[in-house]
């Protein structure tokens, strides 16, 4: 229990410069696996008394648009809440913002794609808009929250908020399954749903 039991990695971190992929130091992008990372800090503050999933996000987010229904932390976390997943090309966004509530921008005008609770609509957005109900619940900065609250404890030490304006140490390169890099896309509207590396 508690031990490394295998490790190992395949292929190039990087192409051009040929380095290889290292278990112990390559990051990758871990996508939606962020969403359970995201979840695990909604527990912690759950615990706490600091979340009430059967709320309403307006309970959190005061001045989020007016919808028909008011889905609850917990529809929203289980993809039942009715706010929408990307549309076109939006995961390739190459957008910078700030911080997690401007990243809201994106689909908050938007109408709901059903009454909450009725139909399961994956959604990574859903996590964006729980990751800004997680600020306002704890009252701190989301990436601060999962790298004191989730990340440190956990030892996960080589699990970071994908910034592209920052040299990141052991960042693997992105490609396309054709072999050429992948365009440039900036995690920045999502981390809660798909932002992180590890």
């Amino acid at each position: 229990y508690g031990k490394t039991v295998w490790s190992e990695g395949f292929g190039l971190a990087d192409r051009e410069q040929q380095v290889t992929v290292n278990p112990a130091s390559t990051r990758f992008r871990i996508a939606s696996i962020s969403k359970a990372l995201t979840a695990t800090a909604m527990a912690v503050l759950y615990e706490r008394g600091q979340l009430k999933p059967d709320s309403s996000v307006w309970h959190y987010l005061k001045d989020f648009p007016a919808k028909p229904y008011r889905p609850t932390v917990r529809q929203v976390a289980g993809h039942l809440g009715g706010i929408r997943h990307y549309r076109g090309n939006e995961n390739e966004s190459n957008v910078r913002y700030p911080d997690v509530r401007s990243g809201l921008n994106i689909f908050k005008d938007d109408t709901l794609l059903c009454k909450p609770g009725t139909q399961y609509n994956y959604s990574s957005y859903g996590y964006n808009l729980l990751s800004a109900v997680m600020e306002s619940a704890a009252g701190r900065n989301f990436l601060e929250l999962m790298q004191s609250e989730i990340f440190i404890p956990m030892g996960m030490a080589n699990t970071i908020a994908d910034h592209t304006d920052s040299v990141i140490t052991g960042r693997g390169r992105y490609y396309l399954r054709n072999g050429r890099n992948a365009p440039a896309v900036d995690n920045s509207y999502k981390w809660a749903g798909g932002g992180f590396l590890s």
